[in-house]
């Protein structure tokens, strides 16, 4: 071997690495395009893979059939790069103008039966030419590295497969990483196409070097019985092998990423670190065997052993994998719950994804070079490489398809992984028994003692190691706990197809509390008692149904994209002029689950009008032809693989083609574990694409949207309380009447737009996922969007100027009440001015003991004419308690309260405290203007500069004033005061949500303005 031909060669090994990386990248990004296209069910993903790998295995099956008669292999390889890249540099634009032509003219057309095959044929046209392609590089970058390095078959197979294997890692990090976040899917795509155009470059001078293979020449030695350990044998065996492995490791993969997605979560970068990890063991396996795989003389013998031991490596990685959750918890209790921290978090979740994965993934990394090896020994030529290539691809189709409908589902995770490890283990026995020479010390044969091994690997992971349903769904992630609790039992436990689904009931303070569960997460809770207080999911789930029926008289057809608990299509259920809902789930395991909640929901699986469809959302609604009333979107929380398309700008464009010319949306968004830029980029790609749209809250972290494609969304209505199902629902979460429904009304159109001001944000989008990216580092953050529950305990009438209610006359407020900060505000304010008032001394329930404390203050200074003994402070105190009541009692209490005092026994004499007095009142009985000139009186009066920077009082004044500028339609006005006063308020006031969007709606009134 000459030197050139040796530095050549180690060209290739690097350049392969870059061919890795951009095939990976290939892999993840049309998974990711198609599953738009198809759906996210456990078919349409079985389907995107059988094209990658189907289409890879074609590609190296042909290769196997014209391998020796392609004279310069490398050369062949670099123009098949050409082709792949220029195909990756069109492909985004292919991918849009095929599925938006689909869209379009093709599926409306069609009828329903024939939908899916048509989407199926042009997702196979979009990718499984390039898939072909890349199936044919891996062979014959290796025929042509073997024609280059003759005699050292074994380090240029296990040497390409290390360096494309590493260079896949690389692929699957940088990708998710790197540059998803800066170019998104069309860029990433792209760079791909070019890299794969930089390799063929790379490649062609190398291939100058290539001499034509003499007819009757041969790559490998003759047969050699001392190499193989047996006479040489038929391909089929071996091949077979190849293809029983390939199925083997990838069982062992799908059930890996199942398994610590119950232990890590399942986001878009956990699944990336697990994928890393298991490909990075396969290269450093090949990279072990790279070396010495020349010097076997057995390799066939050797696979044996490496099956068994890959076997037994698997059986161990139970062991292992049953310490993660410690390992997770303690990690979530001492890394700090920050940016920095989630990526410290990646860095060691990737090193528990390593513990589990890779030893048995270093031992599949072997396998392939070693029968590949094995088949050119026996002389069967260069088109072994792509007939075990093939079959090895083959192979790994048939392990996801056994592993998503058949093992996970039958047998669950532990003996779906017990399963692939027998067969491996099995494989190897087989191996060993054929071509192993017995041990000359020992008299034994080698499968003798590997046989006794791996059944000793078999019964100790069967008896030894238990996967606890208490311990797989207990959130580590989320909460670091490893376990739901002694008070807590499992009711159903099921691995589904494309998540782990479990019922938990726990024993709560008045009664039993069943939650339900994907992947360890907690997707509803509901308690099971009628006398029990609701959860705050069952608010949710009631109002999701109850807002938009009432606002309707009457739903002919419903849709309803997740089934969670049932709950929210149980209450549909509960209107008698309500036609047909179609609830779509994607896993048939929750809605088996979800029984268990029993009466609680026993509509949606009882009432003739519900009919549950296992699906994916999108692809269900493209394949019917009529179109809906009212679709209803609760899917999971945005940060969970797969989640976070169906709350994009192309998610949002496709609805209203679904529905009806006076069809309604409704969409659940989190507010917890998410930030304000997120929620931002949610409302910003719904706004743009439906033309009203307004908010309400189920309580304060579940927001709920509604919006219309074509017109104003209606106003709220009692008609809903005529229906007695319905009804009761409401009254169980303390929703007993109109008024009290209203409560939940937040933000109208023009409030949400100001909303989007006020936090700068980049909208949400399949092809730039920013929410798919983002969300997972917002939930370990634990942040929390108090915003929009803030704004509906605000101190001016933000909500009412904006849509909301009225103050109620008369109002009562029982035990079970809506968790909102404008219910508890209301009631504070009625024990506010009956303290007040009234010298109620009755111990509060609502108001705060700093209330209190204040109310007793005022009404004794009051009582000893001393108001005016300091004036600053009494001002502030008066701020204070106008917070609490001036927009949440009628307009009888605050003329008692405010307008004429009757608590006030001495007239004020102090400018201060008169004008502090006057500006109360005149915000009390909406005088915009002699709020302006009163505010303005305070600012620059003696203690306007201690007014303004108190963090009370300059808050109230600047927010009163702004909003009579609102109400009086005079943006100058409200400009000056920005100009004026906002640099010198209090830093707290300046950052609170509410006043920042009162100032900047009322500086946008009629030019716009700047965003405070």
């Amino acid at each position: 071997m000459t030197l050139v031909k040796s530095r050549a060669g180690t060209w290739l090994l690097w350049i392969f690495v870059l061919s890795g990386f951009s095939g990976l990248i290939y892999q993840s990004i049309w998974t990711q395009y198609l599953g738009l296209f198809l759906g996210h069910s456990s078919y349409a993903q079985s389907l995107v893979l059988i094209l990658f790998m189907g289409g890879m295995a074609i590609g190296a099956w042909l290769v196997s059939r014209w391998s020796s008669r392609i004279r310069r292999p490398l050369l062949a390889y670099a123009l098949i790069e050409v082709v792949i890249g220029l195909l990756g540099l069109s492909f985004d634009g292919i991918y849009q103008g095929v599925t938006g032509w689909a869209y379009a003219q093709v599926l409306p057309m069609l009828p329903s039966g024939q939908l899916q095959n048509v989407r199926w044929l042009l997702a196979a046209a979009m990718v499984l030419p390039q898939c072909i392609l890349l199936g044919a590089t891996f062979p014959l970058m290796s025929a042509g590295y073997i024609r280059l390095q003759t005699h050292a078959e074994g380090r240029v197979l296990a040497g390409l497969y290390f360096s494309n294997s590493l260079g896949a890692a690389i692929g699957a990090l940088a990708s998710t990483y790197v540059m998803l976040p800066a170019i998104g899917m069309p860029g990433t795509v792209f760079s791909a196409g070019l890299i794969n155009i930089l390799v063929a470059v790379m490649v062609y001078p190398l291939s100058k070097q290539e001499r034509p293979l003499a007819p009757d020449s041969a790559l490998v030695p003759a047969v050699d019985a001392r190499t193989t350990g047996a006479v040489a044998s038929r391909p089929l065996l071996i091949l077979l092998v190849a293809g029983l492995t390939g199925a083997a490791s990838f069982v062992y993969e799908i059930t890996w990423i199942r398994m610590l997605s119950l232990a890590l979560g399942t986001t878009i970068h956990s699944f990336e670190l697990m994928l890393a990890a298991f490909i990075l063991g396969i290269a450093l396996g090949g990279l072990w065997l790279k070396n010495r795989a020349d010097r076997l003389t057995a390799p066939l013998a050797t696979a044996g052993w490496i099956q068994v031991w890959m076997g037994v490596a698997a059986l161990a990685s139970m062991f292992v994998y049953a310490n993660a959750f410690e390992w997770v918890g303690w990690l979530m209790m001492v890394i700090v719950h920050s940016a920095e921290g989630y990526g410290l978090f990646n860095v060691a979740s990737a090193g528990i994804a390593l513990l589990v994965m890779f030893p048995a993934a270093f031992f599949a990394g072997m396998t392939l070079p070693l029968l590949t090896l094995a088949l050119l020994r026996q002389g069967h030529g260069e088109k072994s490489i792509g007939q075990a290539y093939a079959f090895n691809t083959l192979g790994a189709i048939i392990g996801v398809l056994a592993a998503v409908h058949l093992l996970m589902p039958v047998l669950g995770l532990k003996y779906a992984l017990l399963s692939a490890a027998v067969l491996d283990i099995g494989l190897g026995l087989v191996l060993l028994a054929r071509y192993a020479p017995a041990s000359t010390r020992w008299r034994l044969p080698p499968m003798v003692p590997a046989a006794a091994i791996s059944a000793a690997a078999v019964l100790a992971a069967s008896w030894l190691v238990t996967f606890d349903p208490a311990v797989l769904n207990s959130s580590v992630y989320r909460f670091g706990s490893t376990s739901l609790g002694a008070d807590s039992k499992t009711v159903f436990f099921k691995d589904g197809k494309t998540a782990t689904v479990a019922v938990i009931e726990r024993n709560e303070e008045d009664g039993p509390v069943r939650m339900i569960s994907t992947n360890g997460k907690v997707d509803a809770g509901l308690a099971l008692q009628a006398d029990q207080a609701p959860t705050s999911d069952e608010s949710t789930m009631v109002l999701l149904a109850a807002i938009p029926l009432s606002m309707r008289e009457h739903y002919d057809r419903i849709g309803v994209i997740g089934f969670g608990s049932g709950m929210t299509t149980h209450t549909l259920m509960g209107h008698a002029k309500v036609g047909a809902v179609d609830t779509v789930e994607i896993e048939p395991a929750m809605v088996e689950g979800a029984r268990h909640f029993g009466d609680r929901v026993s509509r949606a699986y009882n009432d003739p009008r519900s009919h549950v469809i296992i699906d994916d959302a999108k692809a269900y609604f493209a394949s019917v032809p009529k179109k809906y009333d009212l679709i209803i979107s609760e899917p999971s929380n945005p940060w969970v693989g797969g989640t976070a398309s169906l709350f994009s700008t192309e998610f949002y464009q496709y609805i209203p083609k679904q529905l009806n010319q006076d069809g309604l949306f409704v969409q659940w968004l989190q507010l917890y574990e998410i930030t304000p830029e997120l929620v931002n980029s949610v409302l910003s790609a719904m706004l743009v694409n439906f033309k009203d749209a307004k908010a309400y809250l189920a309580n304060e972290g579940d927001l709920i949207l509604v919006a219309s494609p074509h017109g104003e969304v209606p106003d709220l209505s009692a008609d809903i309380f005529r229906q007695p199902l319905v009804a009761a629902d409401l009254a169980r979460i303390g929703v007993t009447d109109l008024r009290a429904l209203q409560d939940t009304k937040v933000l109208n159109r023009r409030g949400l737009e100001g909303y989007l001001a006020l936090y700068p944000h980049q909208m949400n989008s399949d092809m730039f996922p920013v929410l798919k990216l983002q969300a997972p580092v917002a939930r370990f953050q634990r942040t929390q969007v108090a915003d929009f529950d803030a704004m509906g305990s605000a101190p001016w009438p933000l909500v009412r100027s904006l849509g909301g209610p009225m103050p109620a006359s008369d109002r009562s407020f029982g035990t079970n009440r809506l968790s909102l900060a404008s219910v508890r505000q209301a009631e504070a304010a009625q024990e506010v001015f009956a303290a007040l008032v009234e010298g109620s001394k009755a111990p509060p329930s609502a108001m705060s003991e700093f209330d209190a404390l204040q109310v007793d203050a005022l009404r004794g200074l009051a009582a000893a004419c001393e108001l005016d003994s300091r004036p600053e402070r009494t001002a502030t105190m008066i701020f204070s308690l106008a917070t609490e009541t001036v927009v949440f009692l009628d307009s009888a209490r605050l003329e008692r309260i405010w307008g004429k005092p009757t608590w006030l026994r001495c007239p004020s004499n102090d400018a201060t405290v008169q004008a502090a007095l006057g500006l109360v009142a005149a915000a009390s009985e909406d005088r915009h203007r002699d709020v302006v000139e009163l505010g303005l009186e305070l600012l620059d009066g003696e203690h306007g500069a201690a007014l303004l920077q108190d963090g009370v009082s300059g808050y109230y004044i600047m927010g009163a004033m702004q909003y009579a500028a609102l109400s009086e339609g005079d943006p100058a006005v409200a400009q000056q005061l920005m100009q004026r006063y906002w640099s010198r308020l209090d830093r707290k006031a300046q950052g609170n949500p509410s006043l920042r969007l009162m100032t900047l709606l009322a500086t946008r009134a009629e030019h716009g303005g700047r965003s405070p």
